[in-house]
């Protein structure tokens, strides 16, 4: 994979293919965001999203150093929700790339509504999978009591204690990016606030998640709060609601995705 090189020294592994209208893909995984872990999905966008159609853009986050990620770049102090944007974008420029379509899964969604913060007019639609956030138990299938707290300080410790025991970061550095991005005062969907969310125009197709790390109502109430938002619920539990939910999903980013082939013509 090709690396783009940021000015603080970071390397971000991305990877692109296909032909049409660019889709910034943003991968779960937590902080091991990376191309690989589309593979653990039920449904995989950079191996099934057809590439004459679409202009596929993968990366590896910088925090994706352990595990499959191929990224690099030292954990300073002032990181943030803001230095993964910045990747992000950073990413689409070197690519020539002026506007584009989401498309993110568990932490990718926090990462799309902070795009969708920072740079509104380079995004022309947004499709949301299973988001994280801080939420209540409402429908998912296994409780939990109070606010899911927990579930953020688990996936993320786990990695930061494997890049601390990698030698690629140390703990001073690993709780400040914590507290920056997951800290006191950050909940709902850590990256961006409620109003913030109420104020984005950007089309969204948000489909839920179902367990305490990807929890229903964050879902919900990203569609409750973004004035041009569709929430699918029910689209993980059989083969035949994972088609209908793709089929969605291809309809969502061509009828938006348009709009961007029309601005090159």
């Amino acid at each position: 994979m090709p690396l783009l090189e940021r000015p603080d020294g970071a390397k971000i592994s991305y990877e692109v293919k296909g032909t049409g209208i660019p889709v910034l893909l943003l991968a779960p995984g937590g902080m091991r965001s990376s191309l690989a872990m589309w593979a653990m999905m039920p449904w995989n966008p950079w191996m099934m999203l057809p590439t004459c159609s679409f202009r596929l853009i993968a990366m590896d986050q910088r925090s994706a150093q352990v595990g499959p990620g191929m990224s690099t770049a030292t954990i300073s102090a002032g990181d943030g929700w803001h230095t993964f944007a910045d990747d992000q974008l950073a990413l689409l420029d070197h690519l020539g790339i002026q506007k584009a379509l989401l498309l993110g899964s568990c932490i990718g969604p926090s990462f799309q509504l902070r795009l969708l913060k920072e740079a509104p007019d380079r995004f022309v639609g947004a499709v949301l999978l299973q988001p994280i956030g801080m939420s209540v138990h409402t429908t998912e299938r296994e409780g939990w009591k109070g606010i899911n707290t927990e579930a953020t300080s688990h996936w993320f410790g786990d990695w930061a204690a494997e890049m601390e025991r990698e030698k690629k970061a140390g703990l001073t550095e690993l709780r400040g990016l914590y507290e920056a991005m997951f800290g006191s005062g950050r909940d709902f969907v850590f990256s961006v606030s409620r109003e913030d969310v109420q104020k984005m125009q950007t089309p969204m197709l948000v489909l839920m998640g179902l367990d305490q790390y990807h929890p229903a109502e964050t879902a919900r109430e990203i569609a409750r709060l973004a004035p041009a938002a569709e929430l699918i619920e029910r689209w993980k539990d059989s083969p035949e609601l994972i088609e209908e939910a793709v089929d969605k999903i291809l309809s969502f980013l061509a009828r938006w995705g348009v709009g961007i082939v029309r601005a090159d013509l």
